[in-house]
């Protein structure tokens, strides 16, 4: 894998979280809040690790390092904007605060891919759909990035679509975890599943009731 030297952790915590009714990054599951767990996967893969949000005290108790949004409200390119632009960096490992099964493995896979020449972002696609919220981009997707807040232009698969993206169906990577060591939970189908609505929590908690090896 390439040196986690080169890549820098963020965490984007500055959604609202209108839907859930409280703060989804600070639900639990087994003793341990969400972000925690976010946290945990990305660590070992990175050489810095950030929280990118406007209530970012909320978080003070992980003791990870901190910027706000410059462009507040604004959706997901606004976290990713504020971290390219405060936070030096080549590569920048990307993940949402509410993906209670957010894996090492996986991030480390996405990694793998950023030797590809004039590459700017690598994400993970499962049963065709993508998750740019837990994704690897490049330092050079920041003047794009501007340009597309500055023009109230929010939506991420518009903005993907003037990038050189790589992207990764995890289905293949199924086959090859076994192969892979890691301080941190294996690529699952649920690895890139994302709480939104007290429903989805509820789902995350049946989940790990039937299976407890996700934890």
């Amino acid at each position: 894998m390439p040196s986690s030297l080169n890549y820098t952790g963020i965490i984007l915590a500055g959604g609202q979280s209108s839907r859930m009714g409280q703060n989804k990054a600070l639900l639990t599951i087994a003793d341990h809040t969400i972000i925690e767990r976010v946290a945990k996967a990305l660590q070992p893969v990175v050489s810095s690790l950030w929280i990118v949000g406007n209530h970012t005290a909320d978080y003070s108790f992980l003791n990870i390092r901190s910027v706000p949004d410059l462009f507040p409200g604004q959706g997901p390119l606004a976290g990713l904007h504020a971290a390219l632009s405060q936070i030096r960096s080549e590569w920048y490992v990307v993940s949402a605060c509410d993906l209670p099964f957010a894996s090492t493995v996986l991030m480390q896979q996405l990694i793998e891919h950023t030797d590809i020449k004039g590459i700017q972002a690598i994400i993970p696609m499962q049963a065709g759909r993508i998750h740019p919220l837990y994704a690897v981009y490049h330092h050079s997707v920041l003047p794009s990035l501007q340009l597309a807040l500055q023009h109230n232009q929010l939506r991420v698969r518009d903005w993907l679509d003037q990038q050189q993206v790589h992207y990764v169906e995890i289905e293949s990577l199924y086959q090859t975890q076994s192969k892979l060591q890691s301080s941190f939970q294996s690529i699952s189908e649920y690895s890139l599943y994302n709480m939104n609505d007290p429903q989805s929590y509820e789902q995350v908690l049946r989940i790990l009731k039937q299976y407890p090896s996700l934890l």
